[in-house]
């Protein structure tokens, strides 16, 4: 296995040793002497911290780093912040709430801090600076509407120094698993503030109380992460994380087999088969973890064909969700049956019919909602209208555009012409709310969003899911049924409401499941080891040991 070599911060050791050659040729023998001790001190430098620093790729840059906001890539979030409750390993567990208690009616939360925790900077974490975090997010909430916590969160209270109290408006039956998730429910110092206390647009410094500190940032090139020693946790065994951006998945494995980088954990599953079999092939450790989310085309039931049924139910028939998983994926993601894996809560029904691909049975959907397919037309119309569908997706991703482009394929097979409608990550947020689609490329959110995050989004316009469901007659009933669920304490009330939800999603033929998604992380076993998965959000590379 090669090495991973040292990328210098500033001009590499030959460059200096000819510029001071140069110099000292006319200065004489002693400055010769002292730029050659001060340059031994700089490579000895630089070689223990190549040795403390694990390296890792990133397809984006990391952002500000807000707390309260959504300008930066969760897990990088993660690195820095910590929640009241923290999600391992499929289960809710302390964060810097070392226990809490919960009212017999649902509406009241008892926080008890770790006294013995403080933030990167000295300061302490306590209920003073737990309740100004939830104050400022409070005073944006508008902004995470998506999010029932921030619906039914009335006040955070102080009760004493190392108590805090949430009182709720209503009962949410998945309150800690939300205060788990690295937005906008994790803690910052009193360094984040600014002075007028309001972190809706920005922070003044980055410091939290998690296992890192961000030392360093050079946008669209790299984040330097230093280990936190005032973490309460398991500390990091090495000091540095160094996040090196890097967009193309080729790149990164490039950048992989020449040792500039030790590990790529494909957060943004960019990794196609091929390049996960040529890194393994090639010696690299190569993993998967369990089934993350769904990979899944939303179909809006309020624009254009797309309104009608038989349109919807047409390219849950068409398209061939085993070629994709094989011939994109290289089999790294299974074929998904439904819109949530049967493993989340809730989400284990079977009696959910599940379309098979079958390209008559789409042509006989078409056919019956009067899209005639003429002779020596490819594309079916109706009134004069082409059967035309706009296919919206984020550009920078290869992956999704290849499964785009299969299929645009399969549907022109049946007569559906689809147009590929590629846009950078802002503009496809807007469009997607504004529900400027008829097909959009979309993902379930995984642990720990699911399935109450997840659905609770659906109620407003913050994603493309609102949007899509609103040409649905029964839409109120939905969303009103998603409420009763999140605010029931009864397990059996929640499950029938959820029960009902899917069940119409699926007869309705809004989601087209396609694959199950994986996370894939490939590393140099040489250099780095113990590497385990958690969920895509939280990465615990504070875990990973270091081999140098």
């Amino acid at each position: 296995m090669i090495k991973r070599k040292w990328i210098m911060k500033s001009v590499s050791v030959a460059m200096i040793f000819a510029m001071v050659s140069s110099f000292t040729g006319c200065t004489g023998g002693k400055g010769e002497s002292e730029t050659e001790e001060s340059m031994q001190q700089e490579t000895e430098t630089s070689s223990e911290e190549e040795s403390e620093t694990l390296v890792v790729s990133y397809s984006a840059d990391t952002g500000d780093l807000n707390p309260h906001l959504y300008n930066s890539p969760m897990w990088v979030q993660s690195l820095v912040y910590e929640g009241l409750t923290r999600f391992v390993n499929g289960e809710v567990v302390p964060g810097i709430a070392k226990s809490w208690e919960i009212s017999e009616d649902g509406k009241t939360y008892t926080f008890h801090l770790d006294e013995n925790n403080v933030f990167s900077d000295g300061t302490p974490v306590n209920a003073e600076i737990v309740k100004k975090n939830f104050d400022a997010v409070l005073a944006n909430k508008e902004r995470h509407e998506w999010m029932e916590t921030y619906q039914v969160l009335d006040s955070a209270e102080v009760v004493d120094e190392y108590t805090v109290q949430l009182n709720l408006k209503a009962p949410f039956s998945g309150l800690l698993q939300e205060l788990a998730l690295s937005r906008p429910t994790r803690i910052g110092g009193e360094a984040i503030f600014p002075e007028d206390g309001a972190t809706s647009e920005k922070i003044e410094e980055p410091v939290g109380s998690g296992p890192w500190k961000q030392i360093e940032h050079v946008e669209s090139q790299y984040a330097l992460f230093e280990r936190n020693d005032n973490y309460h946790g398991t500390k990091p065994s090495y000091k540095y994380l160094k996040v090196m951006i890097i967009p193309d998945i080729n790149t990164a494995a490039n950048s992989l087999k020449a040792g500039e980088i030790d590990m790529i954990y494909d957060i943004e599953s960019q990794m196609t088969g091929d390049v996960f079999n040529e890194l393994k092939a090639a010696g690299f450790e190569a993993e998967l973890s369990e089934p993350v989310t769904t990979n899944m085309i939303l179909v809006n039931t309020n624009s254009g064909p797309t309104k009608d049924l038989n349109v919807r139910l047409a390219l849950e028939y068409c398209i061939d969700k085993e070629s994709i998983s094989e011939n994109i994926y290289g089999g790294l993601q299974p074929v998904a049956d439904y819109l949530m894996n049967p493993k989340t809560p809730y989400c284990d029904l079977p009696d959910l019919p599940v379309y098979e691909h079958d390209t008559e049975k789409a042509e006989e959907l078409l056919e019956e909602a009067g899209w005639i397919l003429e002779e020596g037309n490819d594309v079916r119309t109706k009134d004069g209208e082409e059967l035309i569908l706009r296919f919206l997706y984020e550009g920078d991703n290869d992956s999704v555009k290849t499964m785009g482009q299969v299929i645009q394929a399969e549907c022109a097979e049946v007569g559906i012409k689809v147009e590929m409608v590629a846009q950078d990550a802002t503009n496809y947020g807007n469009s997607q709310k504004e529900g400027l689609f008829e097909l959009l490329q979309a993902e379930t959110w995984g642990d720990p969003f699911d399935p109450h995050s997840y659905l609770s989004s659906f109620r407003t316009s913050s994603h493309g899911d609102y949007a899509a469901q609103l040409g649905l007659e029964n839409k109120k009933e939905i969303d009103d049924t998603i409420t009763k669920a999140l605010n029931s304490t009864d397990e059996n009330e929640v499950a029938r409401s959820y029960e009902y939800v899917l069940s119409t999603l699926t007869e309705q033929a809004v989601y087209v499941p396609v694959t199950y998604t994986t996370k894939a992380y490939v590393y140099n076993k040489d250099v780095v080891s113990n590497v385990s998965y958690n969920t895509y959000l939280d990465v615990l590379y504070e875990e990973f040991t270091l081999n140098k």
